[in-house]
């Protein structure tokens, strides 16, 4: 059950945790993301809409950014101001930055299985990379891959994902879309991906993606550089945390450099210290009891959490969880 507060081990004390519903009403918001002009936009992968609640509150009449998607998914923005978005039934990636109705919108990139995670690295040199699918068949040997998609021509980065169904949209889904088409390749994040740069040159040589596998119950922090691995070896190098169980959304705080990762199943989420791998077996999460919590972002101020929940409609905000 979830309390609005809560007390928590966070950053080796016990906290006060206030949690509240900040956006209301939604269906199925498994997403969000905030675009370079400031805005909070989130996907109802069931209304094949994206709808702007930056101010919050009832969403249930809130006019649409942008409509008629195939199963929206993940939101990337890109420095220059443009916002991807993957279409996880619709196999292409689309640029939605003006907003309206989809088939007005241009395709990135048109042919990828299922995609579902979307990721950007560096600023003077982008580099984007996607989580999709391999395979067209749903029940049996499905796998997946971190493809890098710069170009338009997607290349594969990490190789040989388990995939499985997405938490969360459990009876809120297309009936054949949960028995036929809604697997996706995990390697989990808010997207199932997320960036860390280290300053390393424009190039993108110095880059980190932070991949949680859900597969493995594993982050890793990868460096690009190293170009294409398998998930296992790429594991074996590069593991940040271990034991952490099935993962939804991921996402690293720019100040305090924790690693935020939802567990849907659980109802938690787990802040991870990049700067020591660990096994997560007996930390304590620094929130409990939300509904299928799958996104994770931060409150314009850094100092909360936005969290999804698809199965209740709502996004909620965190208040004492970020030391």
């Amino acid at each position: 059950m979830l309390k609005e507060v809560q007390e928590v081990k966070v950053g080796g004390r016990t906290r006060r945790v206030h949690v509240r519903p900040f956006g209301w009403n939604l269906h199925a918001p498994t997403h969000m993301e905030w675009t370079p002009d400031g805005r909070l936009l989130v996907v109802e992968r069931t209304t094949g809409k994206v709808k702007d609640v930056t101010k919050g509150g009832d969403m249930e009449e809130a006019k649409p950014f942008a409509w008629g998607l195939q199963g929206p998914s993940s939101m990337c923005p890109l420095p220059d101001g443009r916002v991807l978005i993957s279409e996880f039934w619709g196999n292409r990636i689309r640029e939605i930055s003006a907003g309206g109705e989809a088939e007005k919108a241009p395709v990135f990139l048109d042919g990828l299985i299922r995609p579902y995670s979307l990721a950007a690295l560096g600023k003077a040199h982008v580099r984007i990379f996607a989580v999709a699918s391999k395979e067209p068949t749903a029940f049996r040997d499905v796998a997946g891959a971190v493809y890098e998609i710069t170009t338009g021509t997607p290349e594969i980065l990490i190789d040989q994902i388990p995939a499985h169904r997405s938490p969360g949209l459990e009876g809120l889904a297309p009936r054949w879309s949960w028995e036929s088409e809604d697997w996706s390749a995990y390697a989990s994040g808010c997207s199932k991906t997320s960036w860390i740069d280290d300053g390393g040159g424009g190039g993108g040589g110095g880059r980190l993606l932070a991949i949680a596998t859900s597969s493995l119950g594993r982050v890793l922090i990868y460096p690009v550089s190293e170009g294409r691995r398998d998930l296992l070896s790429a594991a074996l190098d590069y593991t940040l945390a271990l034991d952490v169980g099935e993962m939804g959304g991921i996402r690293t705080h720019p100040q305090n450099g924790k690693i935020y990762v939802t567990k849907p199943r659980e109802g938690e989420i787990l802040a991870l210290d990049k700067e020591t791998p660990d096994s997560y077996t007996f930390h304590p999460p620094v929130v409990r009891g939300l509904p299928t919590p799958t996104c994770v972002r931060f409150t314009p101020d850094l100092e909360g959490l936005l969290v999804c929940s698809p199965t209740n409609g709502v996004i909620w905000e965190v208040r004492g969880a970020i030391v």
